[in-house]
């Protein structure tokens, strides 16, 4: 089955963009496989999705789980009607062209990579169209309903960062560029990103236009903190040896050419609350999301008819 385009958040939704659902046609004495709420999903539906979702005709496809990723997706589908949360087509043209440019990628590129997948051009837009509306969703249903406080903070640092000196080790906060393998020319393209970067011209900007590092890029290469036997050891031995607002590179890894800045580096025992504040909060946040999200999609189950006929 196709894996789904997921963004670290939208983990608990990627049930929901590996399957879209199709509309229903009018068949006469069409076999009803599953009714939720007022949609009927059909049998000829069902054997579409197995087939799209299919990259080896010899793979063993479990019908029952590939029904079950369909009604998720009707009913994130209801819920998103019901807050009027919707993604136009030339939305996600827009969005899909931009990643596009982001990852230097051509057209012929594309064509081939969805012919590896077996996936053709329009279910690639759905896909992409499913994948907007959950983290729109996401956004809505969770807004309000999450925060970290400063005690949460505190008490996670106790427990995981011990007191200021908690043998946690230095800590360096590094940015990247990648240029993955598969690019024609991907050291040469590297290099030149490397020289860009080390005239003075933006890192950020420079990482949003050029890496292929698709969950960073957006960022502007921005990788977070990191201590030793975190990083892959090519990667780690250039960032030791790089100062703080030092760029190392190209670094070669199994993903291709990095072009790594270091931001800052936090000695051992310097660790204290406010160094940490930010990675904490943000572990916390991601904790309580995961938690919000499960209890919500439970609740909208209990709650809605849901009929199963295979």
């Amino acid at each position: 089955m196709k894996k789904p385009w997921c963004l670290s958040v939208l983990a608990l939704f990627a049930v929901f963009t590996l399957v879209p659902v199709h509309a229903t046609q009018a068949v006469v004495m069409e076999k009803i496989v599953a009714v939720v709420n007022s949609r009927v999903i059909t049998l000829s539906e069902l054997n579409q999705e197995i087939k799209d979702v299919t990259i080896n005709p010899e793979a063993e496809i479990n019908a029952r789980e590939v029904l079950d990723a369909m009604i998720d997706r009707v009913l994130l589908d209801q819920q998103a009607a019901a807050r009027k949360i919707s993604v136009s087509d030339e939305e996600v043209k827009v969005i899909v062209k931009r990643q596009q440019e982001a990852m230097n990628l051509d057209e012929e590129a594309i064509a081939e990579e969805l012919k590896k997948q077996n996936m053709s051009e329009e279910l690639f837009h759905r896909q992409w169209k499913y994948q907007i509306l959950s983290r729109r969703l996401l956004d809505h249903v969770t807004q309000g309903s999450i925060a970290v406080t400063d005690e949460e903070i505190e008490e996670y640092h106790r427990k995981h960062y011990g007191e200021e000196d908690s043998g946690y080790g230095t800590q360096t906060k590094i940015s990247h560029i990648l240029i993955n393998k598969e690019t024609e020319g991907a050291l040469s393209k590297a290099e030149e990103v490397l020289a860009l970067a080390r005239s003075g011209e933006s890192f950020a900007k420079l990482a949003r236009k050029h890496s292929m590092d698709e969950s960073s890029a957006q960022n502007g290469g921005l990788l977070g903190y990191f201590v030793k036997g975190d990083l892959v050891p090519e990667i780690e031995s250039a960032v030791e040896q790089t100062e703080v607002n030092g760029i190392a590179g190209p670094v070669e890894s199994s993903r291709g050419y990095h072009i790594v800045k270091v931001l800052e580096r936090i000695e051992a025992g310097e660790a204290s609350v406010s160094r940490y504040k930010d990675r904490i909060k943000h572990q916390l946040y991601m904790e309580k999301v995961e938690r919000f999200i499960t209890s919500w999609l439970e609740d909208i189950k209990k709650n809605s008819y849901i009929e199963i006929k295979i």
